[in-house]
């Protein structure tokens, strides 16, 4: 144990260390576990089992489902010696499976968030309709894992075949449920799971951006940067994939991004110039932590790992299944209808990246410590993932808040320090984030 968090203090390369977790059978909320050590100020980890409240399924997220609310009293909660931790197990498997292939085909941060969005909504949504349709409690868990599994083995095709059929069978197993309702249960699940599928063909993720759709230019215009000189934005429609809650109206708009000629602009940029050329190995160890590129589990991985965590060490009511499952797809929801939000204003202002007026302007051969990502940079996309499910976990767990605040903040400036991000990109980036957390927060 002492040897791996070692290797956590000293690796430069997220991707590869994250591979060999997964391949040496570390399961993830370990590896959450093992990160807290690096980042135990930013976090402020507590070593008290902290308190699971307000966690409940009464809503579905897309299914439409007449009676969304049950008659189901959730309110006491028990000593935490006797917390069903195999039910909490079984909630968090797709979550896990989603991890793993999430590394194996190095999706990118979007693609992965997408991804356990639909999969847990699948979950959660067969589990209420269900519940509303008079199932006892195991034939609920039955039809969620039913659904859930489908819609994985829809978005990963490419797997083993049966590869997930293996996985529901084999957690199937372990609920008790009678042969006389199993058809309908599953028939259940399985309508769940196709509305949901039906619903990723349609989202807009298909589209493919056209270079002619690029606007004219204009001063501070977002460019192709060293080293990958990406002429193509990455997921340049992202910002109109359908989002699971229409945003409100009055949602927080960040002003256009600093433009060069300005002084925000031109402060801007030479803190990010000092920031690099003064790197502290403190901050250097977090801007590569934070890093995250494909072939790693994504920033949506490491909060999905975090909510895991939270789940596994803390004092869970009597609904563990139900409680798990509320968290896990509160914060999914929350990680995809971000991101949309944030590719919405990186497309709405174009706005350049920090080498690109650094080379311009002060320095020709500037590098960054981090590779500079093919795409706009206002807003930070890990700010703004990071705002909002930072806000979707401190409702279900109040006393983590500061910590859960610090790392969110500790996300965004990590940006900067790897000289990718100007500040503006990761303050704004956490301000919409945390708007969007509220909302998912006032629709549960």
């Amino acid at each position: 144990m002492n040897s791996i968090r070692t290797q956590i203090g000293t690796c430069l390369n997220k991707r590869v260390f994250i591979r060999l977790l997964f391949a040496t059978g570390v399961t993830p909320p370990l590896i959450a576990t093992l990160l807290r050590p690096v980042r135990a100020q930013a976090l402020g980890a507590s070593t008290s089992i902290p308190l699971l409240i307000n966690s409940g399924i009464h809503r579905p997220w897309f299914v439409e489902i007449a009676q969304a609310r049950r008659n189901l009293d959730s309110s006491q909660l028990p000593l935490p010696g006797n917390v069903d931790l195999s039910a909490v197990q079984r909630a968090v498997h797709w979550s896990r499976q989603w991890l793993k292939l999430v590394v194996k085909y190095q999706q990118n941060p979007l693609r992965a968030a997408r991804c356990i969005a639909h999969v847990q909504a699948a979950l959660h949504d067969a589990w209420l309709l269900a519940a509303t349709e008079g199932a006892t409690p195991e034939e609920r868990e039955f039809c969620a894992h039913r659904a859930a599994s489908l819609v994985l083995s829809h978005l990963y095709p490419n797997e083993t075949p049966g590869f997930f059929e293996a996985q529901f069978a084999w957690i199937a197993s372990r609920v008790s449920l009678s042969n006389a309702r199993l058809a309908s249960i599953e028939d259940l699940g399985t309508r769940v799971a196709q509305a949901i599928i039906n619903r990723s063909l349609r989202d807009g993720a298909g589209r493919t951006w056209p270079i002619r759709d690029r606007p004219k230019d204009f001063p501070g215009i977002w460019q192709a940067a060293y080293p990958l000189y990406s002429v193509n934005p990455t997921e340049a429609y992202a910002g109109e994939w359908r989002t699971w809650l229409k945003p409100n109206p009055q949602r927080y708009q960040p002003p256009t991004a600093p433009r060069p000629g300005s002084e925000q602009h031109r402060r801007e940029t030479l803190e990010v110039l000092h920031a690099v050329r003064n790197l502290t190995a403190k901050e250097r160890e977090a801007a590569e932590l934070w890093h995250l590129e494909a072939g790693s589990v994504t920033p949506a991985g490491v909060w999905m790992l975090h909510a895991i965590n939270l789940l596994l060490r803390s004092q869970l009511p009597n609904n563990a299944f139900e409680a798990a499952t509320a968290v896990l797809t509160a914060t999914a929801i929350a990680m995809e209808d971000s991101f949309i939000a944030c590719w919405r204003i990186k497309f709405r202002d174009w706005s350049e990246r920090p080498i690109t007026a650094i080379r311009r302007d002060l320095d020709p051969g500037f590098t960054t410590p981090l590779v500079t990502p093919g795409f706009p940079g206002y807003v930070s996309g890990h700010a703004t993932l990071s705002g909002a499910t930072s806000t979707v976990l401190s409702h279900f767990w109040p006393t983590e808040t500061s910590a859960l605040s610090a790392m969110a903040d500790e996300a965004a400036v990590s940006r900067l320090w790897g000289g990718i991000h100007f500040r503006s990109d990761n303050d704004e980036g956490l301000k919409v984030g945390r708007v969007v957390g509220a909302e998912v927060v006032a629709a549960l």
